[in-house]
């Protein structure tokens, strides 16, 4: 069974990873196009370098940059497929409910944990934003914050196990639960530390550009989880025939 997931989960990942991609060049790139071009000329206006004619002035062109995030998220979709696939078959008889509604429910909270928690903290920035030599610190804030919202998500779960055997109806352990992640959550973003960067391009094409950035991370976890459950549904729905045969 582990085998039959991790082919689901890798192909599924690889065409959830195109398609992010793909969804990343509508939404995200011209708001980096732009943030680039500012950044040019704020350069060239304070005498630091000219700004860049054409894409021929740099070692990469924007064109293969473009190439290389397609490619790119092909190759990490592979990777977050492959994850998921192995987690789902972990999910059997652990997380109640058919293959599509186990997806469905690691798929949300995958996206929660990776996603939308650390973009409500340490938000991607295009060009023009932020110092450059707070990159590191940025960088191990947003992969801490990560890997505690996969540690929140753990502990949710756990709770919701254990809250499982008690007296309480579901609808009163789902809320107890719900409430308790919301507060951790907040607790989180409250205790963490803030990194102070400077804004030099517009507050629209700042918001674009997060808003691009969240919706390319969300589609791909959000098609891997519905094209998985929509297979593994399936699968579990030819089972029992196969069996009978």
């Amino acid at each position: 069974m582990i085998g039959a997931y991790l082919r689901r989960g890798v192909a599924v990942g690889m065409l959830a990873g195109i398609l992010a991609g793909l969804l990343g060049l509508a939404v995200g790139e011209p708001s980096l196009d732009e943030a680039v071009r500012l950044e040019a000329a704020t350069a060239a206006a304070a005498g630091d370098e000219p700004a860049a004619a054409d894409d021929s002035d740099v070692a990469i062109t924007r064109g293969q940059q473009k190439a290389g995030l397609v490619a790119g998220s092909a190759l990490l979709g592979l990777a977050a497929g492959a994850v998921f696939g192995l987690v789902s078959a972990w999910a059997v008889g652990r997380v109640a409910g058919d293959g599509w509604t186990r997806s469905l429910k690691l798929g949300a909270t995958v996206a929660l944990a990776l996603v939308v928690l650390p973009a409500l903290k340490y938000p991607p920035n295009p060009p023009g934003v932020g110092d450059p030599a707070t990159v590191g610190t940025r960088t191990t804030l947003y992969l801490g914050l990560i890997l505690l919202g996969v540690l929140l998500a753990a502990a949710a779960w756990t709770g919701a196990r254990a809250l499982a055997s008690g007296p309480l109806s579901r609808p009163a352990r789902q809320a107890l639960v719900g409430v308790a992640v919301v507060a951790a959550a907040a607790l989180l973003l409250a205790g963490l530390p803030t990194v102070a960067d400077p804004v030099a391009v517009p507050a629209e094409l700042l918001w674009r550009f997060r808003l691009g950035a969240l919706a390319t991370q969300t589609a791909l976890w959000t098609f891997t989880a519905a094209a998985f459950g929509l297979l593994t549904a399936r699968a579990e729905q030819h089972a029992p025939v196969a069996a009978a045969r």
